[in-house]
């Protein structure tokens, strides 16, 4: 019994002994674990931020430049430079920015080029896209539609001209790439020639149009056609005349004593009127040049209406028409005195044939504000308001005096006198009430610019 008991004291002690031993070990192995543990946290924190510091980092700031040049801003880049292969990569892209920003520069400045040459050019153009709806147009463009910008691109461009010519053309040039040039006729009078031009590959551009003003070029042409027509009318009848004396003459009036000195008259008065209207003529086309020898100098404008009152005098006399010249003594003008005299003298002439025996003609001469006037007033007929604006055009008449002498050239003479002293001419009149012709002429006058 008593080894029974020995044997189990032994057995349990070196139980005990070894349950010691183990938990010796495993404290061991567990502290061996946890300095394992912390070891490995600590490599692997600082490999964390050795991998932060050489790659994350570095792609952070490749990141931040590339969003920065995609929102538009072409001068960002990646720096500082990063090591090693993110280095190339960071180099690679900021090459890429720099390229990318010259091929920008470049692309903005042959833009600016473009709109540069079509905002000054004198035709009006518009780029429509492949709907017809405008995409572009330029100053000139503007000022002919009389549109803002805002105005035009966007909206179709049969808003902006609503010409069936138009739209065809457009429509030509869109769909089947077709050239296409014509005279168009707004309502307003206006000619336009439209040439329309496909363009290919033009983004939303898809048609150029093009609008050339000829409104001044088929006025001139008209005023050409109506001066030759003018000047065929008011030669046919001189010549008319004069050769019906010839004829007369030639039959037998010449030894005629009594007869011939009347037909010789005729004949003479005839090639007065013809050498008068060359003469005008001339001055006309002296003037209108810019190659009139003007002999400028101090002119005293009551003097010079003086002078042509007293030259027509006899002439209103015989008429019976109250010649008078009022006003006071404005300053001086600097201009010709010599054409400015035929100026007036032409008005007072005018005013006194359209007068009836009995009437008056009533000249002025004053001082309004900076410019010196002169006011010849009639109580003749007066003009019809439709002639009106056409009174001082080279060979213009109103019907009623068609057959009155003159050539119809009187007026336009006047006008491009005082214009070419840098004054302006007009005219007041109502029928049955007489009528007031004015120059006015700035006393520090100068000649008029010509372009």
């Amino acid at each position: 019994m008593a080894r029974v008991l020995g044997s189990l004291r032994f057995r349990t002690a070196a139980a005990f002994a070894l349950l010691v031993v183990v938990q010796a070990l495993a404290t061991i192995i567990a502290g061996s674990i946890l300095i394992a543990g912390l070891i490995t946290a600590g490599v692997a924190t600082l490999l964390s931020l050795l991998v932060t510091d050489t790659v994350l980092r570095p792609l952070a700031r490749v990141t931040r430049a590339a969003r920065a040049v995609s929102a538009g801003d072409m001068g960002a880049r990646v720096s500082p430079r990063p090591a090693g292969e993110l280095g190339e990569l960071a180099d690679a892209f900021n090459q890429m920015g720099d390229s990318l920003q010259r091929l920008i520069a470049l692309a903005s400045q042959e833009r600016n080029r473009m709109l540069a040459a079509l905002n000054s050019s004198v035709e009006a153009v518009i780029a429509v896209d492949a709907e017809g709806r405008i995409t572009f147009a330029n100053l000139a463009a503007q000022h002919l539609f009389f549109r803002a910008l805002d105005e035009l691109v966007g909206n179709p461009i049969v808003w902006v001209l609503p010409n069936d010519r138009v739209i065809e053309a457009l429509r030509a040039s869109r769909e089947e790439g077709r050239r296409q040039t014509q005279i168009i006729e707004r309502p307003n009078k206006q000619y336009l020639q439209l040439t329309t031009t496909p363009i290919v590959a033009g983004g939303d551009w898809a048609a150029l149009a093009v609008f050339h003003d000829l409104t001044d070029v088929r006025r001139a042409d008209q005023v050409r056609r109506d001066f030759i027509a003018n000047v065929s009318h008011e030669l046919r009848t001189p010549l008319a005349s004069i050769k019906s004396v010839i004829e007369t003459l030639q039959t037998g009036a010449l030894h005629d004593e009594a007869a011939a000195p009347d037909f010789l008259a005729r004949a003479d008065l005839e090639v007065d009127r013809l050498t008068q209207m060359v003469e005008e003529l001339m001055e006309l086309s002296r003037i209108e040049s810019g190659q009139v020898p003007m002999s400028r100098g101090p002119v005293d404008m009551a003097s010079i209406v003086a002078a042509a009152a007293e030259r027509l005098r006899p002439q209103a006399v015989r008429r019976r028409i109250d010649l008078r010249v009022e006003g006071g003594q404005p300053p001086p003008i600097d201009g010709d005195a010599e054409r400015l005299e035929r100026a007036v003298v032409n008005l007072i002439h005018n005013a006194i044939k359209f007068t009836p025996d009995g009437g008056s003609v009533t000249v002025r001469t004053a001082l309004d504000g900076g410019a010196v006037t002169v006011q010849v007033a009639d109580t003749g007929a007066g003009i019809a308001a439709e002639d009106i604006p056409r009174v001082f055009e080279r060979f213009y008449k109103a019907d009623r005096a068609r057959a009155r002498a003159g050539t119809g050239l009187g007026l336009a003479v006047v006008k491009h006198t005082i214009e070419a002293h840098g004054g302006t001419v007009s005219v007041h009149s109502r029928e049955g009430e007489g009528s007031t012709f004015e120059l006015s002429i700035p006393v520090a006058a100068r000649p008029a610019s010509r372009a």
